[in-house]
């Protein structure tokens, strides 16, 4: 029978309308992904995240985490504990932490940290003090490496500081990082009652022989160099090498000079206040001391005046090292500490509220002000000497702080 022209046109178009509806159902169920374009570098990169976005979210966590340990212990010695409460304070109500703040004498807290960790107790979240303080605990094994606790992108990148580099006064330049010196002509921290030294006796001196000057004799007050505090004061003379140190020692320490040496800080401020003493020099913190005594509108001034003996940076105090001890009790809130001190933030915070005069951050991306001294300021184009963070010199500490200590014990004699 033949099919009609019609008929097989009727035939041919459902035929064709069922192999499109099954290859609709087909696509459908088995979607086929885009082919990347390719490039000469070859596939399409992930995405990854933004760089500000991870740390944002890094931060946050953190702060959430040191929240919840809920505290933080920071042992602070000499001008870190008397010049940073009101810094604490502001750390303290910024995130929400409390924190337990022990200041003192840093030789004290070194010998009371130091204890602690020999009975197996670990109270200690983040530590503040001096350079011999410091020491002692890197050879007992007290310290830990510092650069694993840093997340923050102002710390890790180094040239935000002063010579693009982080600065450590440990030899092994680890464990005790440094982040504030006071630059200045070496003048050995000299503070001078103006009544008894007059304008006349700084025009006449052009080098640190000249404070021996015999006219002085008795009229001196120092630190000894057996004393926690004056470490840093002796390391820095000892190291110059612009200087005779050992033939300077052995006339200041020689008895006919008569200077009054003490390990007393409030005696040597007092001390030149009151006109006992025309000035003090290798005074250590003392100077700080003094100059809150100036402010109060005694007689006595910071000597800054360049010496043959050129410029230093002198940054070896507890109110510029920082230190993290083994075995934290709460590591999340002495990491958020660190980060937060460390960041451009923390440190202008730190020129901006602390009690008397900081020295100024090692940071070079903040400015030079608040209560931190002009004087103290680097000034660009200046060679700085500063033997604290140089491994040539750090790596001797102790055999230039025991050569002055072996110098005043013979003079004692």
């Amino acid at each position: 029978m033949k099919i009609s022209s019609r008929l097989m046109l009727v035939m041919l178009v459902a035929v064709m309308s069922l192999v499109v509806a099954a290859c609709g159902a087909e696509a459908t169920a088995t979607p086929v992904p885009p082919t990347a374009t390719p490039t000469q570098s070859g596939p399409e990169a992930t995405p990854t995240p933004d760089a500000d976005a991870v740390f944002a979210a890094e931060w946050e966590a953190l702060i959430a985490e040191a929240k919840a340990e809920g505290e933080l212990s920071l042992v602070f010695g000499g001008s870190a504990g008397r010049n940073y409460r009101t810094l604490i304070d502001h750390f303290q109500e910024l995130f929400g932490i409390q924190v337990i703040f022990s200041p003192g004498s840093g030789s004290k807290q070194t010998e009371r940290v130091l204890a602690e960790q020999s009975a197996g107790e670990f109270l200690v979240d983040v530590l503040m003090i001096g350079g011999t303080s410091a020491e002692r605990l890197t050879a007992a094994n007290g310290l830990q490496p510092i650069r694993p606790w840093f997340i923050h992108p102002e710390i890790l990148d180094e040239s935000g500081w002063y010579k693009e580099q982080l600065w450590f006064t440990d030899a092994e330049r680890q464990f005790v990082l440094n982040n504030g010196a006071t630059a200045s002509p070496v003048n050995l921290t000299m503070r001078y009652n103006t009544e008894l030294v007059s304008q006349a006796d700084i025009d006449g001196w052009g080098s640190i022989f000249d404070f021996l000057d015999p006219k002085w004799t008795g009229k001196i007050v120092a630190l000894t160099p057996e004393t926690g505090g004056a470490g840093g004061t002796y390391y820095g003379l000892m190291a110059n090498p612009t200087v005779d140190a050992e033939a300077f020692l052995t006339k200041l320490f020689d008895p006919a000079l008569d200077v009054f040496f003490t390990e007393d800080f409030r005696l040597i401020a007092d001390g030149v206040a009151n006109g006992k003493f025309a000035f003090g020099i290798l005074i250590g913190s003392a100077g700080r001391d003094i100059d809150e005594l100036e402010e109060l509108g005694l007689p006595v001034k910071e000597l800054i005046k360049e010496l043959k003996e050129g410029y230093d940076l002198s940054g070896a105090g507890s109110g510029d090292n920082i230190m993290v001890p083994i075995n934290p009790p709460h590591p999340a809130a002495a990491k958020l500490f660190l980060n937060w001190y460390l960041s451009r933030e923390g440190q202008i915070a730190k020129h901006q509220i602390s009690d008397g005069n900081p020295n100024p951050s090692l940071r070079e991306d903040i400015p030079c002000d608040g209560n931190v001294k002009q004087a103290n300021c680097r000034v660009a184009g200046k060679d700085y000497f500063y033997p604290t963070t140089d491994p040539a010199y750090t790596s001797r500490r102790e055999e230039f702080l025991q050569l002055s200590r072996d110098l005043f014990r013979a003079a004692r004699q």
